[in-house]
C-alpha cells in the first residue's frame, strides 16, 4: 500500500461541512469521488487533519489515504483535480511512510477569521463576517490574550464524552486594514466550535456588550458556564495545518 499526503484548498460556501454525509454535499464527498474514478477497484477512505464546518473555507488543509495503485507523488496532484469540481482544488501531493498521519501527526494548527467592520458588502459576505459597525480592536487585543497558553476550553467549544478540551493557544492576533479584521489563531489543536465561541466573544467585547473579566469568568468555570457568543462560520479559514 502506498499512503498518499495531500494538501487541499477549497471555497466551503456550498458545502455541508468537510465531513462526508450520506445526503449533503460535503469536501471529502467529492474529493472520494474524484479519487473513486483513478482507483476504481478500491474503497479509499480519505483522512483530514480535522473537520471543518458548513461554509467554512479551506486554505492548506491536508488529508491522506492509502492505495494499492502506483502513481508518481506528484501526477496524483493532476488526476485528483481532473475530476473535482471548481471549488476544490489539490495544492500538492507526496508520498508520505505510513506512520504519518493528517490528524495525529499535526502539531499545530492556524486559523483565520475575517471581519467587515464597513458597509455591508453583498460580493464579500460568504467569505467575510459582515458584521457593519466599529469595534474597540485594542479591548479585543487586550481580552485575547486570556487565551493564551494550556486552558481548559470547555466553556467555548462543543465537547462530547470522548475527549477533554484542554488546549494550548500559542498566539492570538488582531489586525486591521481598510476595515477588514483579522483573527489569527496559533494552537496545538481546536475543538469543534472553538474558534468561532473565542472569536464570538471578543467581538462583543469589541462591540463593549461585555467586558474581559467576563470571558475570563467563563474560561475559568471550565465548562460550567458556556459562552453563547458564536461567530458566523463564513468569515472562518483553516489558515495552515503545522507538522514537524
Amino acid at each position: 500500500m502506498t499512503r498518499v499526503k495531500c494538501i487541499v484548498s477549497y471555497d466551503g460556501s456550498q458545502f455541508y461541512g468537510f465531513q462526508i454525509q450520506k445526503k449533503e454535499r460535503t469536501v471529502q464527498g467529492e474529493i472520494q469521488k474524484s479519487i473513486h474514478n483513478i482507483c476504481k477497484d478500491e474503497e479509499i477512505v480519505i483522512h483530514a487533519s480535522g473537520r471543518t464546518d458548513a461554509k467554512v473555507h479551506g486554505i492548506h488543509q491536508v488529508f491522506h489515504f492509502d492505495t494499492k495503485r502506483e502513481i508518481p507523488e506528484k501526477q496524483w496532484k493532476r488526476a485528483i483535480n481532473h475530476f473535482l469540481p471548481d471549488d476544490i482544488y489539490i495544492l500538492d501531493s507526496e508520498i508520505v511512510t505510513e506512520d504519518f498521519h493528517s490528524r495525529y501527526s499535526a502539531v499545530k494548527k492556524e486559523y483565520h477569521y475575517k471581519l467587515n467592520m464597513n458597509e455591508y458588502d453583498p460580493f464579500q459576505t460568504h467569505y467575510v463576517y459582515q458584521y457593519g459597525r466599529s469595534l474597540d480592536l485594542e479591548l479585543m487585543r487586550e481580552a485575547a490574550q486570556l487565551f493564551v497558553g494550556e486552558h481548559d476550553f470547555a466553556s467555548y467549544c462543543t465537547c462530547d464524552e470522548y475527549g477533554n478540551a484542554i488546549r494550548t493557544i500559542y498566539q492570538i492576533d488582531i489586525t486591521e486594514e481598510n476595515g477588514i479584521v483579522t483573527f489569527r489563531l496559533l494552537g496545538n489543536g481546536f475543538r469543534r466550535y472553538m474558534v468561532r465561541h473565542i472569536v464570538g466573544g471578543l467581538i462583543q467585547v469589541g462591540a463593549k456588550r461585555i467586558t474581559k473579566d467576563f470571558l475570563k469568568d467563563l474560561l475559568e468555570s471550565k465548562g460550567a458556564r458556556k459562552c453563547l457568543y458564536k461567530a458566523k462560520p463564513q468569515g472562518l479559514y483553516l489558515y495552515e495545518v503545522y507538522y514537524e
